[in-house]
């Protein structure tokens, strides 16, 4: 499934959970995102406590002696006998997210703390409060990411979403954080190099490794180097043909002087680079020249370029919905293509 479905099953258990109080144990569902690495499992759930404005705790299973996550045993307080310390990481107030993330590279004895936790919401004789639910998350046995076999007793009490790199969810997402317009009209162009996981590389392209290219591409260094940093994120292979993107991209038309004259700019019959104008058409559009551009976009004969010009805009910019050149192409020339 895409992240943005995944994204909306986790809110929805996030909320039924959040309705509850004193339920079952099996009312409180748990959510464990399966993926490769880089697709954005951790960013996902952090947005998702943004937007409900609540906390986000993330417990890595792994990084702790399985003492230490159960809670340290001590002598009482009245030196009658033993007792089990509240763990450090268990929250004891307010609402919010606790996040396993990594849960598969946790060894087996901190997966079995894991499985009562998720479970029965608690840890010996320590419970999780309510307003706090329980989301985890981890990679697949296949991509060699130091993950084990989940036992069966954890797996019975996890519900597996299980995603896949999706481009428009990736690009939405870049277009939201500001990430560099020349890698969202790439992987427009290439989708294929989106996500190409390779577990005896060192670097391979992933959502997560391009939205670090972007970073690259803000650093004052030259081409040499540029092209040894990006390899250095994706590879070789993604890096050359990135690299071959960003000179032809050099060539596009001037877009402030397309944006001013949009009946009479040239349209290329390169593929690349309407799809290089088109990322920086998306990249600039405002209210105050986006019926300039629904005009250029409209003399254009694949019109599932102006689609995407249309549908990149709007997620970035949703106040865009209220200018009338945009919501007349939707439901003319859209109407079937944006959906």
């Amino acid at each position: 499934m895409k992240l943005s479905q995944a994204k909306n099953i986790v809110k929805a258990a996030i909320n039924h959970a959040m309705s509850l109080k004193d339920g079952r144990d099996a009312q409180y569902l748990v959510p464990y995102l399966v993926s490769g690495a880089g697709i954005g499992k951790t960013t996902c759930v952090t947005d998702i406590a943004k937007e409900l404005d609540i906390q986000c705790s993330i417990l890595s299973l792994a990084q702790y002696d399985a003492g230490e996550l159960a809670g340290w045993v001590v002598p009482s307080d009245d030196g009658e006998g033993m007792e089990r310390k509240r763990p450090d990481w268990m929250p004891t107030e307010g609402k919010g997210i606790l996040f396993l993330d990594e849960l598969a590279q946790a060894p087996v004895a901190n997966l079995n703390i894991g499985a009562q936790l998720t479970n029965e919401r608690r840890v010996g004789a320590h419970h999780l409060p309510e307003g706090w639910v329980i989301v985890a998350a981890g990679n697949r046995m296949s991509d060699r990411a130091g993950t084990n076999n989940l036992p069966t007793h954890l797996r019975d009490r996890l519900m597996f979403l299980d995603i896949e790199a999706d481009l428009d969810d990736t690009i939405a997402y870049y277009y939201s954080v500001g990430v560099d317009e020349r890698v969202c009209a790439f992987l427009r162009f290439r989708p294929e190099w989106l996500h190409k996981f390779d577990r005896d590389a060192n670097a391979c392209p992933s959502p997560r490794s391009w939205e670090r290219v972007s970073s690259v591409l803000s650093w004052d260094i030259d081409p040499v180097c540029l092209q040894e940093a990006i390899a250095g994120q994706v590879g070789r292979g993604g890096c050359a043909d990135f690299m071959g993107f960003l000179k032809l991209y050099d060539t596009v038309p001037d877009i402030n002087e397309l944006i001013a004259k949009p009946q009479s700019a040239s349209i290329s019959d390169d593929p690349a680079v309407m799809y290089a104008v088109c990322a920086a058409l998306a990249t600039r559009m405002n209210k105050s020249n986006a019926a300039q551009i629904v005009q250029y976009l409209q003399r254009i004969p694949q019109q599932e370029f102006a689609a995407f010009v249309i549908k990149d805009a709007l997620n970035r910019d949703t106040d865009l919905k209220q200018v009338k050149a945009v919501r007349d192409w939707v439901m003319t020339s859209g109407k079937h293509l944006i959906l």
